[in-house]
């Protein structure tokens, strides 16, 4: 009996051993499984910090690398003529302009950088356009933006390929100052449409885009008016500073060799007629249709339309193609060209609203 209740009083002593060393091994377990954990935790924050989160980068403008301390003391002097001064400076200090640059080859490379610019934004531009669908207000600024920047394009052309290697730098000088307003246009149409990130992004690197054309056109402006003392160049200056335009220099006029100075042309000879009695035959029904039998990319040769008298109630549209096209009419109040066109109505803004103007179909 004795021997019977003395193991059996052992019986909870040794459970309790048993469960102190269970809660004892947990605690253990426990403790190492936090401990893992927390390494894998600090791992895994080790490893993301290597990866960042990548974000969209936002499009800069096309500025080669540049060095002060490396920049021509030519391409420092040119810059004071300009508005963006900094700007130009940064723009132009790279390889590609030659050593000891001429004033003519320093202008070159500035027009090439706006033209460089104008390409990022065009593709900017189609973006917003392509994102549109169904936003008439957006769809309808786009192609106009689409179209001003075209037009912008072209006169940068005709400003660095033909009106300066020719020494007409007064035509230089029209058509770099028509390429800067088509930008700004182009800016101005995206204004009353600026509801995307996308169009804000576009509008602030059409800005930078027409501080490169600023500074391109005042130094064609000081090129004009002081040649290759650059000694003389400095910030443009207008009459409501007290400066008057110099002396028209040779070479310059616009005429492209025309001789035309202004004034009405003489002697002019009708291509085509528009009339409103068919009966005679031998004439359009419609000044479209007249202007649309012009031939494309004609320097050479006047192509002129006679409007006979009569009231021609249509929208005329001279493509951009359609050079040295010319509107003859039987005189003020017998030859009248209207249309209907207001911002208010769908698809229409100030920009499109003109009955006969240049533009691009």
């Amino acid at each position: 009996m004795t021997t019977s209740s003395t193991t059996h009083s052992r019986r909870p002593r040794n459970f309790l051993y048993i469960s102190m060393a269970s809660l004892l091994s947990f605690s253990l377990f426990s403790l190492f499984l936090f401990l893992s954990l927390s390494s894998s935790s600090t791992t895994t924050l080790k490893t993301n910090s290597h990866h960042p989160t990548k974000q969209k980068q936002k499009p800069r403008p096309n500025v080669p690398p540049s060095s002060a301390s490396t920049t021509p003391p030519e391409i420092l002097q040119a810059c004071k003529a300009t508005r963006f001064q900094d700007t130009c400076v940064s723009s132009l200090s790279n390889p590609n302009v030659p050593r000891n640059p001429t004033p003519l080859q320093i202008i070159q490379s500035a027009i090439s950088v706006s033209n460089t610019n104008l390409k990022t934004a065009q593709s900017m531009v189609k973006s917003i356009l392509d994102s549109s669908t169904g936003n008439i207000n957006r769809t309808t600024a786009a192609k106009n933006c689409v179209e001003a920047l075209i037009n912008s394009q072209y006169r940068i052309t005709r400003s660095t390929d033909d009106a300066l290697p020719r020494g007409r730098v007064k035509d230089a000088r029209a058509w770099m100052g028509a390429a800067l307003l088509y930008q700004y246009d182009c800016s101005n149409a995206l204004k009353y449409a600026n509801d995307t990130s996308l169009t804000r992004q576009t509008m602030s690197f059409l800005d930078t885009l027409m501080a490169f054309s600023s500074n391109a056109l005042s130094m064609i402006v000081s090129y004009d008016a002081f040649g290759n003392e650059t000694k003389s160049w400095g910030p443009p200056k207008t009459e409501r500073d007290g400066v008057w335009e110099l002396g028209s220099a040779p070479g310059s006029g616009g005429d492209f060799g025309s001789g035309f100075r202004g004034g009405f042309p003489s002697e002019l000879t009708a291509d085509v007629t528009v009339c409103k009695d068919m009966s005679n035959g031998g004439c359009y029904k419609t000044v479209q249709e007249a202007v649309n039998t012009a031939p494309d990319n004609e320097w050479g040769h006047r192509y002129v339309i006679h409007i006979k008298e009569g009231v021609y109630n249509e929208i005329v549209r001279v493509p951009l193609e359609k050079k040295n096209v010319v509107f003859l009419g039987d005189g003020m109040g017998k030859t009248v060209i209207t249309g209907s066109l207001a911002v208010g109505q769908p698809g229409i803004s100030t920009y499109n609203t003109a009955t006969v103007g240049k533009f691009i179909f």
